[in-house]
Formats: structure tokens, sequence, C-alpha cells
């Protein structure tokens, strides 16, 4: 069984262009920890600004261990001046049931 964690936010400040081209142009740093599987980032069609990051794992435990070691080293590239709504952020874990 595999782990997913998802996270959300919320720009609130008109930077949905800025915030794409980001994780279309990111470092790809994650693809380099163990247990990484995959990473998808979607935005619902309703509300373009709220990002929903996807990744999942083999284990839970690499995941935390990325998240805690190398979480700013890959928030580098955030655009510049990007507000977020109040309380937008979560962070959720999951077990991988099936694909």
């Amino acid at each position: 069984m595999g782990f997913t964690a998802i996270s959300r936010f919320e720009g609130r400040n008109n930077m949905e262009d800025e915030v794409r081209e980001a994780f279309r142009k990111r470092p790809e740093l994650v693809e380099d920890a163990d247990s990484f599987v995959t990473l998808n980032v979607i935005s619902p069609k309703d509300n373009p600004a709220e990002f929903w990051l996807i990744t999942h794992w083999e284990d839970e435990e690499s995941f935390h261990y990325w998240h805690d070691n190398h979480r700013s080293e890959s928030h580098q590239n955030i655009p510049k001046g990007l507000k977020m709504v109040k309380r937008s952020f979560t962070l959720n874990y999951f077990d991988h049931i099936t694909s």
C-alpha cells in the first residue's frame, strides 16, 4: 500500500498565471526523493485561484522526511508577491489503496 499527501491553497491577488508557470518550471527536486512516485498539480475550473498538489509515495515516512527537510528548497520559485487566502492551506494524508 502506498501513501498520498494532498495539499491545497488559494491565492488572493490574481496571480494564477504566475503560479501555474512556476509549477511548470519548478526545479523538480521532489523527483529525487526516496520513495517518491509522482506529483500532480490541479486547479478547479470553477476557482482557478485554488491549487491542489497531489503527491504519491511508496511510504509515509519518506514523505515526512522530505517535507521536513527539503520543503524550503522546493518553494524557491513561488512567485514574488503571492498572497494566500487566510486559512486556505490544507495538508491531508491518505492511504493509497489502488490506481
